[in-house]
């Protein structure tokens, strides 16, 4: 649509309908050229956003600090009244979509403080991911109501960080089905691509959920976990390969096929492109490795720039389409 717009206004200039002097008046009219209130209003989100992260921090170095010099409920009492706090300044200020968001991220933060101090007071000896589960559980609620991306993100992260510490300790829940070292991989991807297209769903309908850059977080992780297994398996095992190259084959065609032709995306067809060179390039150079032939070693280089090219080349064609 930007692009569109900025086609016209090149086209109306040409023609001599748009004075020069006037063009950048028409940019900012279209929304194409930031102005003043524009550059206020994304200084203020900064500052707030910084400011949310530091005050929660200070929050939890405080205590740190004063550890010996506090007793076991002032420590408790302080963090529970700033979370309290928070919610109380989320309710005032509900009207004002940004600052309640944020009042809610904030408390969102001190309750996994305050879980952490928890632990670390009464020494109850549990897991370390089970703190970062049961902070993700404490909150999901507020992450429902908020229906704020920056929020719904770190929810998600603080489960795949849980279910990364659960498989460090426990290496396998599906040892029966996969292999104890692959079991951690399948689930990353598995909880992310489900929450990819969950998440690409409900960006339909909830305009609090449209922003780009959290599926792309999301597609990364996803992406880098199967990419990362079918590298794995062809290296170390490949003898199990099959499954997780039919797996990654069958992902990387879904995946493209959604976003060239449902929703165009050139930042997750790049995505792809990459995951498909690596996992390629590996294969190539596992056999090449084997066969002893130290010549094709230059093949290999060779095919990985003309692969590099050809992926840029294609990138670049859909993005001109897209435009035209």
């Amino acid at each position: 649509m930007n692009s569109q717009k900025r086609r016209a206004v090149a086209t109306f200039f040409a023609a001599g309908a748009i004075d020069k002097q006037h063009i950048p008046m028409a940019l900012r009219r279209l929304g194409l050229m930031p102005d003043k209130r524009v550059w206020l209003r994304l200084f203020e989100q900064i500052l707030l956003a910084s400011g949310i992260v530091a005050m929660a921090l200070s929050m939890i170095f405080f205590i740190a600090y004063n550890w010996s010099d506090m007793g076991r409920f002032s420590k408790f009492l302080l963090l529970e009244a700033s979370i309290i706090l928070s919610v109380m300044l989320y309710c005032y200020f509900v009207a004002r979509k940004l600052v309640s968001r944020m009042a809610l991220l904030l408390a969102s933060l001190l309750v996994g403080a305050l879980m952490a101090f928890y632990g670390q007071t009464y020494q109850t000896g549990a897991d370390s991911w089970q703190l970062f589960f049961y902070w993700a559980l404490a909150i999901t609620p507020w992450v429902v109501i908020s229906r704020f991306s920056s929020l719904w993100l770190l929810w998600l992260m603080l489960l795949n960080l849980a279910l990364v510490l659960y498989f460090d300790t426990f290496h396998s829940i599906f040892g029966l089905v996969f292999d104890a070292q692959n079991t951690l991989f399948w689930c990353l991807f598995g909880l992310n691509s489900l929450a990819l297209l969950i998440w690409e769903w409900c960006s339909k309908k909830m305009v609090a959920l449209t922003e780009r850059w959290p599926q792309r977080v999301i597609a990364i992780i996803s992406g880098w976990a199967i990419t990362a297994l079918a590298i794995y398996v062809s290296l170390d095992k490949p003898e199990e390969q099959l499954l997780p190259l039919l797996i990654w084959v069958a992902w990387l065609v879904i995946f493209m096929f959604a976003y060239r032709q449902l929703r165009l995306d050139i930042f997750m067809l790049a995505g792809g492109c990459l995951s498909a060179i690596l996992v390629i390039m590996t294969l190539l150079g596992q056999h090449i490795i084997e066969s002893g032939d130290e010549a094709a070693l230059l093949l290999l280089s060779v095919l990985i720039m003309a692969m590099g090219a050809g992926a840029a080349y294609w990138l670049k064609q859909v993005h001109r389409e897209s435009e035209s």
